[in-house]
């Protein structure tokens, strides 16, 4: 039975502190974005690669446990590398993350995923990656050079396509950046028509084996061949739909999307919810979760106060140090210490309004803690 506590948190984050907007288009694949399928290749631990980065992605990706009703702990953005200590279970992986906040913790598996290292097209499917490209790593193919991939076409900054899966050779893709890396090849840029589906045909006047979806963005177009009235184009800015065309392409994207920046210095995630009170913490400070270290800050980072227990002295805070991760869990009251807009430690804080009316108020603030001091509540829906 969920703790008042419990109660208290969930409705907290499920309007504040959400991650950066990612729009996707749904895969008309029902397969698409499921866990990988049991074989002899997937189940065997020598045959997976324990390094691995964070793909594109929304909603929390780090959670308490394997189990399906297992509180979610935060977020993490797209890069941000991470081992694993295990084969994935249930949806989630076991992972250890060495950065500025450390991190042990259950990673969602659609975030798993690595970069490409040599270009190159991804078998069986309309799609084609560079360096630096993410991929998400479904496991070992039954081909021993190969692994099995999940590909989502980036059309613009932020915006991705319809997910495809195919195989990759293992020894393309790391955790790391590639350097001196062989680039892709070039032709003339153009752009989709906006808001007008464009589809891919396998050859000039063949079968459509891919459809760049009707967007208001403007999605580059790199025709590297034509055949008359049809052109071999390279869609999107990595990874990419590849194929044959016969539609007009503009060639203004003057309205191309840049990619936000957040100038700040305060992480992203802890810029909303501005009247809740701003902490800093200093490096070793350890955030728990159900009585167990979830993270420690390796650097100086800050925590956004969501409510308080003062009889058993700690704050439930949401916590970051940059724009890589952000964790939600208890820290002890000691430990805070003050900024600019932060209330004295032993000042209780007023309650915030929540930005959207359907969601209750959090209280910042509550004399007796209605759980075990041990008892520690579930962070972001």
């Amino acid at each position: 039975m969920a703790s008042v506590r419990t109660l208290l948190l969930c409705g907290a984050l499920a309007y504040a502190c959400s991650p950066p907007p990612t729009v996707v288009i749904p895969s008309s694949d029902d397969t698409a974005g499921q866990s990988t399928a049991t074989s002899t290749a997937t189940a065997d631990p020598s045959r997976w690669p324990r390094e691995f980065v964070a793909g594109p992605g929304t909603g929390p990706a780090l959670f308490l446990h394997q189990g399906s009703d297992a509180p979610a702990l935060g977020y993490v953005s797209e890069g941000v590398a991470f081992q694993i200590g295990g084969l994935p279970e249930n949806g989630r992986v076991p992972i250890r993350i060495r950065a500025g906040l450390k991190v042990r913790a259950w990673m969602s598996t659609t975030r798993m995923s690595q970069r490409v290292q040599r270009r190159g097209r991804v078998r069986d499917t309309p799609t084609y990656v560079g360096p630096g490209d993410f991929v998400r790593i479904l496991g070992p193919a039954e081909d021993p050079d190969f692994m099995r991939v999940e590909v989502m076409p980036q059309l613009s900054e932020g915006v991705f396509g319809a997910t495809v899966t195919g195989e990759f050779p293992a020894v393309g893709l790391s955790q790391d950046t590639p350097a001196d890396a062989e680039p892709l090849s070039t032709g003339e840029t153009r752009y989709a028509p906006l808001e007008e589906e464009m589809p891919l045909y396998d050859r000039p006047g063949g079968e459509v084996v891919a459809t760049v979806p009707a967007i208001a963005t403007p999605v580059r177009v790199e025709v590297l061949r034509e055949r008359g009235e049809w052109k071999g184009v390279r869609v999107g800015i990595g990874p990419y739909f590849v194929g044959y065309t016969n539609v007009d392409l503009d060639a203004d994207g003057s309205a191309e999307n840049a990619s936000p920046q957040n100038g700040e210095g305060l992480p992203v995630r802890l810029q909303a919810e501005e009247d809740k009170p701003l902490w800093r913490l200093a490096p070793g400070t350890r955030v728990r979760f159900d009585g167990r270290t979830v993270a420690i800050l390796d650097r100086e980072g800050w925590g956004r106060e969501m409510n308080r227990y003062e009889n058993t002295g700690e704050v439930d805070l949401f916590v970051a140090v940059d724009d890589e991760i952000a964790v939600r869990g208890m820290v002890r009251i000691s430990d805070l210490q003050p900024t600019g807009n932060a209330a004295p430690a032993t000042t209780p804080a007023t309650p915030a309004t929540p930005a959207t009316p359907a969601t209750p108020a959090t209280p910042t603030t509550t004399t007796t803690a209605p759980t075990p001091a041990g008892a520690i509540p579930p962070p972001p829906q």
